[in-house]
């Protein structure tokens, strides 16, 4: 299938972006593994969800991008848990809108932060002990943390930029 872009993730961000660039006429596919606090000021949980599908945009709800396809320095698609390896989207942007931990955009394991559809670079502290506070109460290191972009906003992957992918909301680094 084909867009104009692609949203990974169907929280605040990613549907904000959504809302804004259908109005601006683009056709927009929005991958969304679940439901977000987003959907809490609608009057259902898929209230936003039904408002962007009158809007013309393509939500994959309960979807989720497994891993993105980069060919020089480009997404060229997306392959998702549900359509699988024989039917990737494709678009001319992208927009990972995925979230930090609690919504799985960031992934961790003891000694490292990743993000997990396209490998994008993250920028965090390679020392452990600097991740969190003991103070339960206070601002949390790892709060921070989040892919790295460059001047122009698009994500960077190895240290190179790919030219059509964006990061909005909290996937990026503060």
């Amino acid at each position: 299938m084909k867009f104009d872009v692609i949203i990974i993730g169907g929280g605040w961000a990613g549907c904000t972006e959504a809302e804004k660039l259908a109005e601006a006429g683009s056709k927009v596919c929005v991958i969304s593994e679940g439901l977000s606090l987003a959907s809490v000021r609608y009057e259902t949980p898929y209230s936003r969800h039904a408002g962007l599908q009158k809007a013309g945009v393509t939500v994959l709800r309960g979807d989720r991008a497994e891993r993105g396809i980069i060919e020089d320095g480009k997404v060229t698609g997306v392959i998702t848990r549900n359509l699988g390896e024989g039917e990737p989207l494709t678009a001319d942007r992208y927009v990972l809108a995925t979230g930090k931990f609690f919504s799985r955009g960031l992934l961790s394991d003891k000694e490292h932060i990743w993000e997990p559809v396209f490998g994008a670079d993250v920028d965090y502290d390679p020392d452990r002990t600097k991740w969190f506070s003991q103070d339960f109460e206070a601002d949390q290191p790892f709060m921070k943390f989040g892919v790295k972009t460059d001047a122009k906003g698009h994500v960077l992957v190895d240290g190179k930029s790919i030219v059509n992918l964006t990061a909005v909301g909290d996937i990026c680094n503060e």
